[in-house]
């Protein structure tokens, strides 16, 4: 999982300030990792490091970056063998004499494949490109640079996001449609499942280079990983998670005084919880902003250590009161748990737990960057063998057909609720 962003302004103009505004916007993707690079015509400057982008790039770093085109990118970690000898991306190669950089969301899962391939076909004939994209299997979302030309392009099934947009003077091709709007372009498109994007000479042309009809988006970015000013193909963010919230309710009312969303990811469904069940919503847990998205952290030990003091309980507002908990996901169950405590040590006479989505009962190796199947709490667990460990009072889980309806169509991949792969010539 990780954040793209892709910049090309007129050669009198300097990108940097602009690509690091979206990479700003896409920080919630990735926090491991942090890269930029720039083309000042052919000389490539390239800065990246581990961490927080405003770690790597103090505020006025940025200012000093020379060139009119470049690519950034944020990482939660390695994905497969092809990135680890260098974890941190863009990835620069030159290619008959001209520099050239590449970025990829996602996991590529054709045996030995490494990103030369790739960058050397998209470097040549349109042809090439499209020929050696179409043999690709994966979940999968990048852009390519080059002084000349940038191409993005999305994987055949449509499991990552990528999107267009025009600056005045310019493009912009990122991950999430809030990049765009953080960079001040207008929205394009969405690439389509299969497309590919060649913007050369200020001029836009998009090409198909696989006619697979079925699409299947993942999931998981509607539920948890995009910002939720973001759209994903056309669909609202903010909509979808307001909807599972309705579907929450509609499902499985409770009796309760008050409804509160986990934050920040619970805290649209929990809205729409609320909204539907006329029950009042009430923020009853602070976070602290400067602790990062535990489920994304990749070390166990510290994703414990977050929890106690990312979130912190507003007494007042929870005394003698029943609690509706709204929160996206259980995937260790570690802190929901806690939380849970949390809630009734400051006073919550009950805590009823209502998940936006199905159990997740199947680890990923596509679109995500999710534990091993067996540190899944729903891997061998039911519902109540989940609610009695996190000890709620009530548990219910949305179900898949409520998520998919929330979220305004059936073309997902739900690989991680159901255990159904979507790449089957690949198994």
């Amino acid at each position: 999982m990780s954040g793209i962003v892709g910049v090309v302004t007129p050669g009198s103009q300097r990108a940097s300030n602009l690509l690091l505004y979206g990479l700003y916007a896409l920080q919630h993707r990735g926090q491991v990792n942090t890269g930029m690079a720039m083309l000042d015509y052919n000389k490539v400057v390239v800065k990246k490091g581990t961490g927080l982008i405003n770690g790597v790039f103090p505020d006025d770093v940025p200012i000093n970056l020379p060139g009119d085109r470049g690519l950034g990118h944020v990482k939660y970690g390695e994905y497969k063998n092809y990135d680890t000898h260098q974890p941190i991306l863009p990835k620069e190669f030159t290619i008959r004499g001209v520099n050239c950089l590449i970025s990829v969301d996602g996991n590529i899962l054709n045996r030995d494949f490494n990103l030369y391939p790739l960058t050397l076909n998209l470097s040549g004939a349109l042809v090439s490109a499209k020929s050696y994209l179409n043999t690709l299997h994966g979940a999968f979302a990048g852009v390519y640079l080059d002084r000349y030309k940038m191409i993005g392009f999305r994987d055949p099934l449509g499991l990552k996001p990528i999107c267009v947009g025009k600056l005045d003077d310019g493009y912009v091709i990122a991950s999430e449609t809030c990049a765009l709007d953080s960079t001040g372009a207008t929205f394009i498109k969405d690439l389509e499942p299969g497309e590919m994007v060649v913007i050369k000479d200020n001029q836009v042309e998009f090409h198909q280079y696989n006619q697979r009809l079925q699409k299947k988006k993942c999931l998981f970015e509607y539920i948890y990983v995009a910002r939720p000013d973001s759209y994903f193909d056309q669909v609202s963010i903010y909509n979808a998670r307001s909807n599972m919230g309705r579907n929450l309710y509609h499902e499985s009312p409770a009796e309760a005084d008050i409804v509160m969303g986990a934050p920040d990811s619970g805290l649209i469904a929990a809205i729409g919880y609320a909204e539907a069940s006329k029950i009042p919503y009430k923020d009853g847990i602070i976070k602290n902003r400067y602790i990062g998205r535990t489920f994304i952290n990749p070390d166990d030990s510290t994703r414990t250590k977050d929890i106690f003091i990312k979130l912190n309980p507003i007494k007042e507002v929870l005394k003698d009161k029943r609690v509706v908990l709204v929160d996206d996901s259980i995937v260790r169950g570690s802190t929901s748990k806690r939380t849970i405590e949390m809630l009734k040590e400051a006073g919550a006479k009950e805590v009823h737990v209502r998940i936006a989505a199905p159990m997740v009962r199947h680890s990923c190796d596509l679109a995500l960057d999710m534990p091993d199947s067996s540190k899944l709490i729903a891997h061998d667990r039911d519902a109540e063998e989940i609610r009695a460990y996190i000890n709620a009072d009530s548990l219910h889980f949305l179900s898949l057909e409520g998520l998919k309806d929330a979220c305004q169509g059936a073309d997902y991949c739900d690989r991680c609720f159901t255990g159904v792969y979507p790449i089957q010539e690949i198994l």
